[in-house]
């Protein structure tokens, strides 16, 4: 038996007893989990109307208190346990299905679907101008804390496509002959990524084609990373050599995927969460005891003036 298996067993022997006819009445009176326990952010992003329906669905889901982004899909062959916190059950048997399938190591399983508080964006882009070298934005994807596609467009170029760049963008003529308008997308990736943390590779690029600009103190790119830079002797690394050699996932292995690299670099991110948070913090109480030195030493030098 795995480890996995046996953490599953483990908790599920905490408790001998059952409330399964108590959970049922629950979910009769809660009409199947549905509006009355929606779950995420208080304030929702607002698209264009025929927009909406499309890209950013709300969620709807019974979630457990102390595992908010968990949504606990509950069938007629489930048991539940009492004093015993389904948010394990749901890490062991998600752990279980990672082992069976690696792909899922992007995306969380049976996780909240809808925008959470850190974000990661990728975008995709065709040449302009005369020989193609010029970028313009032709896709962008966001992906929650989970790996969930929350946002996928395609992008209308504003000026003649020279080279689609088929072969590393995956963008096609087809993608773009109904595509979204630049100005409505940019203006529905601002609010999305509004107030909140932003994660991505080589995040510089990505923000130079929207024309957007994000808070520096909100930016986690995995390309800047120190850590991840010492496996290229201080270079930046690429977001494909970082999935393959950290998270154990090939990707762009011929036509790339915005949603693929996005899912990537939060994977990334949430990995060493810690480490990098806690790296930031330092830096900026390191810049404000900085700041507060010059500002003493700009004082002294005053009183003796």
């Amino acid at each position: 038996m795995t480890k996995v298996k046996k953490k599953i067993e483990t908790i599920k022997k905490t408790s001998t007893r059952t409330n399964w006819e108590a959970l049922k009445a629950e979910l009769k009176k809660n009409d199947s989990f549905k509006s009355s326990h929606d779950e995420g952010p208080s304030s929702s992003v607002h698209l264009n109307k025929k927009n909406e329906a499309k890209r950013i669905k709300p969620f709807k889901g019974f979630t457990n208190s102390t595992h908010k982004s968990k949504k606990l899909n509950v069938t007629s062959k489930d048991i539940w346990f009492d004093d015993v916190d389904v948010g394990d059950i749901v890490d062991a048997e998600d752990d279980l299905n990672e082992k069976k399938s690696p792909s899922n190591k992007l995306v969380k399983t049976n996780a909240f679907a809808g925008l959470t508080k850190v974000i990661a964006m990728d975008c995709e882009m065709v040449g302009v101008g005369e020989g193609g070298r010029e970028s313009v934005l032709a896709r962008v994807s966001l992906v929650n804390q989970f790996g969930k596609c929350i946002y996928d467009k395609f992008v209308k170029a504003r000026e003649e496509v020279t080279d689609y760049r088929t072969f590393v963008s995956g963008v096609r003529p087809s993608d773009l002959t109904n595509a979204e308008d630049f100005q409505i997308v940019q203006k529905e990736v601002a609010v999305i990524l509004q107030g909140r943390i932003l994660v991505g590779h080589a995040l510089w690029n990505d923000m130079k084609v929207l024309f957007l600009d994000h808070p520096k103190k909100c930016i986690r790119d995995t390309a800047k990373y120190k850590p991840f830079k010492t496996m290229t002797a201080g270079r930046s690394p690429s977001l494909r050599l970082l999935s393959s050699k950290i998270l154990g996932v090939p990707i762009q292995r011929g036509e790339h995927s915005s949603v693929q690299d996005a899912q990537a670099a939060m994977r990334l991110y949430t990995m060493h969460k810690r480490e990098w948070e806690t790296e930031k913090s330092k830096v900026k109480l390191s810049k404000k005891a900085k700041k507060k030195r010059n500002a003493n030493t700009a004082l002294g030098l005053a009183k003796t003036a």
